[in-house]
């Protein structure tokens, strides 16, 4: 029996530890340690990622965001995810879409909190989530 191409990205989903937002494959958000491999398996599995938006992850469930609003508890987490409402990045179409993705990630910059800039390279909690485009009909089996 062969898998699907939405098998496929669920198992990626549960492999790589990815939380889907809602039921869709958009806001799907990935610890910062796994991003990038994350990243990786899914563009070398065919799937593109069309845009990246931003989450505050805290590690205690009764712990209150900094510079996030609400959102949903970490499925392979103990805390939860609070989102920035800010813009989402989209991810310019390129040969080397990973490399692309990385820049952006790795660049990311929200702007000044409490007095302390808010960066992916200086805030640990600061966690993306990427857009996939997929079928619409598709919905996440988390």
């Amino acid at each position: 029996m062969t898998i699907s191409n939405k098998e496929r990205l669920d198992g990626l989903l549960e492999e790589y530890k990815a939380q889907p937002v809602g039921d869709g494959y958009i806001d799907i958000i990935v610890s910062r340690e796994n991003y990038r491999s994350f990243a990786k398996a899914i563009i070398e599995s065919g799937f593109l990622i069309e845009a990246i938006s931003w989450w505050e992850y805290l590690e205690s469930i009764d712990a209150p965001s900094t510079y996030g609003m609400g959102g949903p508890r970490s499925r392979f987490y103990p805390g939860w995810f609070a989102e920035t409402c800010t813009d989402v990045d989209d991810v310019p179409h390129s040969n080397n879409a990973l490399a692309a993705v990385v820049e952006i990630v790795e660049g990311k910059v929200l702007g000044e909190f409490g007095g302390e800039q808010v960066s992916f390279k200086e805030t640990k909690s600061l966690t993306p989530a990427f857009w996939l485009k997929v079928d619409e009909n598709w919905k996440s089996r988390q």
